[in-house]
């Protein structure tokens, strides 16, 4: 059985990228949270988005074909 994702190989590179990025950005303290008027915005957690990476990669390495199976089949041969 394979696994299907609703994402293609770039699509799912792209946000792999894009959650790299948000990573950078809020380890680096560009992603903050902060509050105007009553609208307020909070960024992501860095558990979240190690996560998100984790989820993108492993999408990344299936749709590309790295992914290895670990299923053992085992056939006793009979003679019918």
């Amino acid at each position: 059985m394979s696994l299907k994702y609703a994402y293609s190989l770039t699509e799912a590179q792209g946000m792999l990228d894009l959650c790299k990025t948000a990573l950078h950005d809020l380890i680096s303290g560009q992603a903050q949270s902060y509050r105007i008027g009553t609208r307020e915005f909070t960024a992501l957690d860095v558990e979240e988005l190690e996560k998100l990476i984790q989820k993108y990669s492993d999408m990344v390495e299936v749709l590309s074909g790295q992914a290895r199976s670990t299923q053992v089949a085992r056939v006793v041969p009979r003679d019918l």
